[in-house]
């Protein structure tokens, strides 16, 4: 959703469950907007694809990659394809493989690890944020050093309802 300035700017308005976010602007121009829940979840958006979400524990709970949505149920990534039969719209799941969820996982790696890179070789700038550049940076900063590599596939995709008194 990053890669056309009018996407950005979207995304960094419009995102409000999202109230920490920012865009990171790599050293080719590339941008990457990236936003956290109160809880601290997270969701990383390498331009409009691909899109990586975390819950709170740093749990990969729902993906987006080369136009298709994924999810996960009990530990395991799961494709979702939509389709209509008889003028209703029906979600399928397709469970991945070991395989399949490697080229994820690893997809992943190699968009994190870009933004990594940039951050030790200071060849970022920040580029709009909902916050003080100096809060968002130590937040990614440090939501990077607390990943696990690889992250953990969560059990649910949903995050925990958050209670309301």
């Amino acid at each position: 959703m990053a890669r056309e300035p009018q996407d950005r700017e979207d995304l960094l308005a419009e995102a409000t469950g999202l109230p920490v976010r920012g865009v990171i602007v790599l050293a080719d121009d590339f941008e990457v907007v990236v936003g956290f829940r109160d809880d601290g979840s997270a969701s990383w958006f390498f331009a409009a694809d691909p899109v990586f979400q975390f819950d709170p524990l740093f749990q990969l709970r729902r993906i987006f990659c080369d136009g298709t949505r994924y999810a996960v149920a009990g530990g395991q990534i799961l494709r979702l394809e939509q389709a209509t039969s008889g003028g209703r719209l029906q979600l399928t799941k397709h469970r991945l493989d070991p395989a399949e969820t490697q080229q994820l996982l690893d997809r992943w790696k190699q968009n994190i690890g870009e933004v990594e890179t940039a951050l030790q070789a200071k060849t970022h700038r920040w580029q709009g944020a909902s916050v003080s550049i100096e809060r968002i940076d130590a937040k990614v900063r440090q939501w990077l050093a607390d990943l696990p590599d690889p992250p953990p596939i969560a059990k649910v995709s949903r995050l925990p309802r958050r209670r309301t008194s």
